[in-house]
């Protein structure tokens, strides 16, 4: 059964649905794109649930796509909840009703955007270690790319220095990379087990690959903090140089 990936959306609208307990499936048109190698246009959505849960489960969407956008572009302390509340027309009554002060809707927020940049979509397959390596680059390009605006408000919420959100985001962050640790992980491992390493220092080889290439992402990731636009425009100049880096490691710079 061949798997795909999804735009991030898409995916938070399925998972909200089954996080209320009932099923969401896509189908139609886009099942049928996706099958002939098509990028669909729209997706459309069948749920288990009754009309009136299904508002239930999307009517805080709005808000929250909102939130992330004034928080993509505003530190904690200047953004406003009179914008957000204004744009989505409803009352700060109604915001805190849901999610009790601007602290904790944006502490809200800022999983929802890590959920979506997070999200996981088709597993990784090759049989060649540049091919896997890449191929999980990627995946985490295409998912920031989907979801600009969640990119945006964790890099500002990364430089943010408010004192107010400090405790809990670093708990939030704290919290994420973990998972990401793990995955990069896997990822690095599932490669580096297509190289014909030297058994004698097999495990220490691949334990110094998986630092030199986790330090070269975060070279790359610290080099474009403040213009993350560009990272996605330098795509493949970044592979290219990452590739020559991990030729050096793999074969040697010694005479």
């Amino acid at each position: 059964m061949p798997r795909f990936d999804l735009p991030a959306p898409v995916l938070s609208a399925l998972r909200r649905v089954n996080e209320k307990g009932y099923e969401a499936y896509a189908v139609g048109g886009c099942v049928r794109d996706l099958l002939r190698g098509v990028t669909p246009n729209d997706y459309d959505i069948c749920v288990s649930c009754p009309p009136q849960e299904t508002h239930a489960c999307f009517a805080g969407e709005r808000i929250i796509d909102t939130g992330i956008r004034e928080f993509s572009a505003k530190s904690f302390k200047d953004a406003s909840t009179d914008r957000i509340t204004a744009e989505c027309q409803i009352s700060k009554g109604i915001l805190f009703h849901y999610f009790g002060s601007k602290k904790e809707f944006y502490f809200f927020c800022l999983e929802e955007a890590l959920q979506r940049l997070t999200a996981e979509t088709e597993e990784v397959s090759g049989n060649d270690f540049y091919e896997i390596l890449f191929a999980e680059m990627d995946r985490k390009m295409a998912l920031c790319l989907n979801c600009r605006d969640e990119m945006h408000m964790v890099n500002m919420a990364s430089r943010d220095a408010s004192a107010e959100i400090a405790n809990g985001k670093e708990e939030i962050f704290r919290r994420y990379m973990r998972g990401i640790q793990m995955k990069s992980k896997e990822t690095v491992d599932q490669a580096v087990a297509e190289l014909d390493l030297k058994e004698d220092n097999r495990n220490l080889s691949a334990e110094g690959l998986r630092i030199y290439i986790n330090a070269l992402m975060n070279r790359y990731l610290q080099r474009y903090q403040e213009i993350p636009d560009q990272f996605f425009a330098s795509q493949e100049t970044i592979k290219q140089e990452m590739k020559a880096f991990i030729d050096l490691m793999l074969y040697g710079i010694c005479r």
